[in-house]
């Protein structure tokens, strides 16, 4: 028996704060439910320590900031580390230029990164961000030498 889904997306439905497309916003910004990014942003973005919020940043959306949330949904730009304390959901569009940490992780075909993937282990899954962030590259790079290759 199939059951139906609800889309992802419907994690990400309910925003009671909305920073519209010819909106730019300069400074930190604290929340406690969910906000949408569709306009600029240049600063750190995080839920209240007690709180579990949403933040989505659409599309056209940019973060220059680091950004800390229980969910987190880009189809836009953003410039610094991210920390999802929940999930993470990385849509096609979307261009990341930071470490990601995260509880889990969803990435659409045509995203980018560039950063870190962090698994957050259980004592981890707090406000403070992870301690120690493993570079792609070490994950899957093979440190033995291959024959004909320089060391």
């Amino acid at each position: 028996m199939l059951r139906k889904t609800k889309p992802l997306e419907d994690d990400f439905a309910v925003f009671h704060t909305l920073v519209g497309p010819n909106a730019t916003i300069e400074g930190r910004i604290k929340f406690s439910d969910g906000i949408r990014i569709d306009g600029h942003v240049v600063g750190d973005i995080e839920v209240e320590r007690e709180a579990v919020g949403s933040i989505a940043v659409g599309p056209g959306g940019e973060v220059r900031g680091n950004i800390t949330a229980h969910r987190v949904l880009i189809a836009g730009a953003v410039f610094g580390n991210i920390h999802a304390l929940e999930m993470a959901h990385l849509l096609s569009t979307a261009r990341i230029t930071g470490d990601i940490s995260y509880v889990k992780l969803s990435i659409c075909s045509g995203a980018v990164i560039n950063g870190a993937l962090c698994e957050l282990a259980e004592g981890e899954r707090t406000t403070e961000g992870p301690r120690k962030l493993i570079r792609l590259a070490d994950k899957t790079h093979d440190n033995a030498s291959t024959p004909g290759s320089p060391d």
